[in-house]
């Protein structure tokens, strides 16, 4: 280019916006094995936490894998084991020992007592329990 020649205009690029789902780092992982003649089919109602037992403190679920939400009904074959995995806020570091409930209006609502926090927090429980 010449010392006279025009500069070339600015490529002006447009605003782009991300949307990007966030969630808490660090989750509670639950996994639930269900005994093979557990039941012909499942559900998990949004209305199941982590409840700490010495404080008011409660994690909601904020996911799952391998089992349906209310009101839908997940078929389970027969005679087969079955595992899903359930996800939720993170704990404070202060909880020790937390329940997992499925509060519902409805008999029998899954409820695990007296889970042992550990360093991973991750969880293996069994149905029945």
């Amino acid at each position: 280019m010449s010392p006279t020649s025009p500069s070339p205009a600015p490529i002006v690029l447009p605003v782009v916006e991300i949307a990007a789902e966030v969630r808490p780092l660090d989750p509670v992982v639950v996994h639930v094995r269900c005994a093979p003649n557990y039941g012909h089919s499942l559900r998990i109602w949004q209305s199941t936490f982590l409840l700490d037992r010495d404080s008011a403190h409660t994690s909601s679920m904020i996911g799952f894998e391998n089992i349906s939400l209310y009101p839908h009904w997940m078929s389970i074959p027969h005679g087969r084991a079955h595992q899903f995995t359930l996800f939720f806020e993170p704990l404070p570091k202060a909880v020790r020992v937390f329940d997992l409930s499925e509060i519902i209006p409805e008999p029998r609502g899954w409820h695990f007592p007296a889970i042992r926090r550990n360093q991973e927090d991750v969880y293996w429980l069994n149905l029945p329990n």
